[in-house]
């Protein structure tokens, strides 16, 4: 998503709000960097992931594209993947290196969406003066979490997300910061398998982000 990325989510202003706005669906196209940090404790053992990912997001073609750079201080792991994830096919490319792995794809796409049964919080705004960004902010359950999270008035597109709780022993808070946006898809290529892989191994990664990319791909499930 460089040896350091600083995402810096800046406390929007609370607005008044006369009717509280609906939940929104992201565009169908776009792209973004999103920057991660999480920290974490399981069972007594506690660690700060840092990182940034690079997206691709193209739900008319069914097709997404992570580029993941991970740090993790409790593993002292450092992750720098390439996932595919084609939801025509049903295939996932998981690219490491020259390794690429392959695995299936169940289920459908799910389109980017707020879903219905968020609760609006507040509007907001971000900047000063004539420099602002209006901001809509929601907040819902997932299960063993809650997520907040801020999108614009105009377009629905990701601005800053929070999200804690505690699965299976696993406590924690991860705040995500979305920058340098742009819909539609600038080199629908980003979705080819890289001709650098020589070959393509039909089993599943012994990954640890797995559970990361698999969010990273419906994050906004309805």
């Amino acid at each position: 998503m460089y040896t350091a990325v600083v995402i810096i989510l800046m406390v929007g202003v609370a607005l008044g709000a006369p009717t509280a706005p609906s939940p929104c669906c992201a565009p169908d196209q776009w792209e973004g960097i999103i920057g991660q940090t999480m920290g974490y404790n399981q069972e007594g053992k506690a660690g700060v992931r840092k990182g940034y990912l690079t997206m691709s997001y193209d739900y008319t073609d069914r097709l997404l594209e992570v580029f993941t750079h991970l740090n993790d201080s409790g593993s002292g792991m450092e992750v720098n993947s390439n996932v595919i994830q084609n939801y025509k096919s049903h295939k996932q490319y998981v690219i490491e290196g020259q390794k690429c792995t392959m695995t299936d794809l169940p289920g459908e796409m799910q389109q980017q969406c707020i879903p219905k049964n968020a609760t609006f919080q507040t509007s907001l705004y971000y900047g000063a003066g004539s420099s602002t960004l209006m901001a809509n902010s929601f907040t819902f359950p997932r299960t063993g979490m809650t997520v907040d999270v801020s999108v614009t008035q105009d377009g629905c597109i990701p601005i800053g997300e929070s999200i804690y709780g505690n699965i299976n022993n696993y406590a924690f808070f991860e705040v995500l910061g979305f920058i340098n946006v742009t819909t539609g898809i600038k080199d629908p290529s980003v979705f080819n398998i890289p001709s650098s892989c020589p070959h393509v191994e039909p089993q599943h990664p012994s990954h640890q982000f797995d559970g990361l990319l698999k969010y990273v791909s419906d994050k906004y499930r309805k």
